[in-house]
């Protein structure tokens, strides 16, 4: 570890399925996204103030490209949902590898201390589309 700098730790996962096939049971990527960080954040502790403290403390989301539903700020539009104004707001091109750039960049975000709690997110709805 070199002195100042901050380990990055992943401290909460979320994940959310929608099974369904049904037009009517379609969920767009942004609420998946959306619902997959509140679990996150659920994850990262059973205390309910600190997820909400942690929740305020997030200054930078980055969201992997979405293929199936068009968004001109996605990032923009998760932290809105989420009610933060985070410092750093990235979308990501498309591409396998976009995943793990992400985490990538907050990590390094993290150890140089240019942010404290980092998002990276993404979400699809091809089930839908079939």
């Amino acid at each position: 570890m070199v002195p100042g700098r901050m380990t990055p730790v992943i401290i909460g996962v979320g994940d959310i399925k929608n099974r369904s096939q049904k037009i009517k049971d379609a969920i767009e990527p942004m609420q998946l996204m959306l619902q997959s960080t509140i679990r996150a954040l659920e994850d990262a502790t059973s205390n309910h103030s600190i997820a909400e403290e942690l929740r305020e403390s997030i200054d930078s989301v980055s969201v992997v490209a979405t293929w199936t539903w068009p968004y001109a700020d996605l990032p923009g539009l998760l932290s809105e949902e989420l009610g933060i104004q985070p410092q750093h707001k990235m979308y990501s091109e498309h591409g396998g590898n976009q995943p793990m750039k992400l985490v990538d960049e907050a990590a390094r975000r993290i150890a140089t201390g240019e942010c404290k709690v980092a998002v990276v997110t993404g979400g699809e709805a091809l089930a839908s589309r079939t």
